[in-house]
């Protein structure tokens, strides 16, 4: 398959480290918290699996399997930013490009995610269209993943998330809209930047944001966010149409 490249790695210098061991220790920090979710998606499907057998459960156990099998991709790609992290940083970061059905894969996510992180807040996913891109699933599902953690990291406790996937031109969009406090103006750069945090109260190393725009912009496209109409923020994933 064709590969394109991206560099979301961590830059020491701007943290200012002064050696090896303090920056290992952030690393492993990092993909510890990151890790968290998809550890926790995958423990969910086999304790479902060990608890039913096909003929009662109400998930099957192929989609169990097809679950964990998501999953442990995606923890696998956090784990290469901790072990490939010098090739990251050197733009040696290969997407492995397919043909992806971008609606069938936020629902996916936005199903893997329901029971371990959008405890507190219902979601709602409207598909205006269902476009096709060639893209690297994995981590496009990264980026929708951290999309809707964020989103319910900062909206208040029973708020609605709506998730819209459409067509927009020659781009496919997936925008995941919160409401919560909001992004001041000033902001709307800043949280994209590697370790911006708008709430140092709210748990994460200040990565996901980075990482997936970084992402975004390595398949053509691009992570933007803006205020909501009335309360919250509006971040908006676009990603190439296929010809």
């Amino acid at each position: 398959m064709d590969g394109q490249h991206v560099s979301p790695g961590i830059d020491a210098d701007q943290r200012g480290f002064g050696d090896a061991d303090s920056l290992l220790e952030e690393f492993a920090a990092v993909i510890a918290h990151e890790l968290a979710t998809p550890l926790s998606i995958i423990e969910m499907a086999v304790q479902t699996a060990l608890r039913n057998d096909g003929a009662s459960s109400q998930i099957g156990h192929r989609e169990v399997l097809e679950m964990v099998e998501r999953n442990v991709k995606l923890a696998q790609l956090l784990v290469n930013r901790l072990t490939l992290s010098r090739d990251v940083e050197a733009d040696t970061f290969v997407l492995d490009l397919a043909s992806v059905d971008l609606a069938e894969l936020v629902q996916e996510a936005v199903a893997d995610l329901g029971p371990v992180v959008m405890t507190d807040n219902p979601v709602a996913v409207t598909v205006e269209s269902s476009p096709t891109i060639t893209a690297d699933s994995t981590a496009v599902r990264e980026i929708v993943f951290n999309l809707l953690s964020n989103a319910c990291k900062y909206s208040e406790k029973g708020a609605a998330i709506e998730v819209t996937v459409r067509i927009a031109g020659a781009m496919a969009e997936v925008v995941v809209r919160n409401h919560g406090s909001g992004v001041a103006p000033g902001d709307t750069d800043a949280i994209f930047e590697k370790f911006h945090r708008g709430d140092t109260d709210a748990p994460g190393a200040g990565l996901g944001l980075f990482i997936s725009r970084g992402l975004a912009r390595a398949h053509g496209g691009d992570l933007t966010v803006q205020a909501a109409e009335h309360v919250g923020s509006e971040f908006c994933l676009t990603l190439p149409l296929d010809d």
